[in-house]
């Protein structure tokens, strides 16, 4: 469904007010039709399950409301993820702790991150 290509860019790890990070991190690109594809296959699950979910509950707005919005927001995220990683290693720019990003996880550029040690939400920028 999807074709790839592996890059290995540069990346940083920005927080305002402190010096950037570099953090090394592999990635497999998507192409924008498998982008597309994934998308428009997460929107169809997103409406069909809506919809079910709403004769299933007997049309308890409540209950239709939740599958609804977090499938709105799946399939805007399917969309932000460019890439796939395959391998993150980088530190807060903060306390200079490690911060994990999961192998598999599907990111744009810039990527919210949040150092645990600390509590800051640097950002992570792909420089291709």
């Amino acid at each position: 469904m999807s074709t790839h290509t592996t890059d290995h860019p540069n990346a940083w790890i920005v927080l305002p007010g402190h010096r950037d990070a570099p953090a090394r991190l592999t990635v497999e690109r998507y192409s924008t039709v498998a982008r597309f594809y994934r998308t428009v296959l997460y929107g169809i699950l997103w409406i069909g399950g809506s919809v079910a979910t709403f004769f299933i509950t007997i049309f308890d707005p409540f209950m239709t409301c939740m599958p609804f919005f977090v499938g709105a927001v799946m399939t805007y995220r399917s969309w932000r993820g460019r890439f796939r990683v395959t391998e993150f290693h980088g530190a807060c720019p903060r306390c200079g702790e490690p911060i994990t990003l999961k192998p598999g996880s599907k990111i744009g550029s810039p990527h919210h991150l949040v150092c645990y040690h600390c509590h800051h939400e640097p950002h992570l920028y792909v420089a291709a």
